[in-house]
């Protein structure tokens, strides 16, 4: 599969958002949501991630996963220019990796193990699951852009997810 990118959509100038922000963000707050952080390394060996809450499968056949990355993101330039990025799904006691992967911090990887992995992108040690992708299709809409990426490996170590609801992290309780 070709890789494809896509101007995308956004609200008309002269229109006003139907819902304000911090309502959307109250109404979203709702959900609980697994922690993930997407990787990426660029030509010259620089490294980035992000932690991300809006990811999904997609499809099994072929294996697709989608991760919506915020426009301004570092990582979203270096997942551009390679055409691979690494997902990571968090472990309930991982929400110190999380932190560091949502902060502005220089060097995220400083004390994070890791290695690389086939397509290059940085490999998380000890986390839930990880999967290497390669972009097919990448879309901006409004202020975030969806990448679409094809699985083209996964390791899973299992565990306890980590999860995200109501601004703050939780775990599932009782176990699964």
């Amino acid at each position: 599969m070709d890789a494809q990118v896509s101007a995308g959509a956004s609200v008309p100038a002269d229109e006003e958002p139907a819902v304000s922000p911090s309502d959307f963000r109250s109404f979203a707050d709702q959900f609980a949501t697994g922690v993930a952080v997407v990787t990426a390394s660029g030509p010259e060996g620089e490294k980035s991630g992000v932690t991300i809450t809006g990811v999904t499968s997609l499809s099994l056949d072929p294996p697709l996963y989608l991760v919506c990355l915020d426009n301004g993101s570092n990582t979203l330039g270096l997942v551009r220019e390679a055409k691979a990025f690494a997902l990571h799904f968090l472990t309930k006691d991982q929400s110190d990796i999380s932190r560091v992967f949502a902060s502005k911090q220089a060097d995220k990887f400083s004390g994070v193990g890791h290695a690389i992995g086939e397509t290059g992108s940085p490999i998380i040690h000890g986390v839930l699951a990880a999967a290497e992708c390669v972009v097919l299709r990448i879309t901006a809409i409004g202020d975030h852009t969806i990448v679409v990426g094809e699985v083209k490996a996964t390791t899973v170590n299992g565990g306890e997810p980590l999860l995200y609801h109501r601004g703050a992290y939780a775990a599932l309780e009782g176990g699964s």
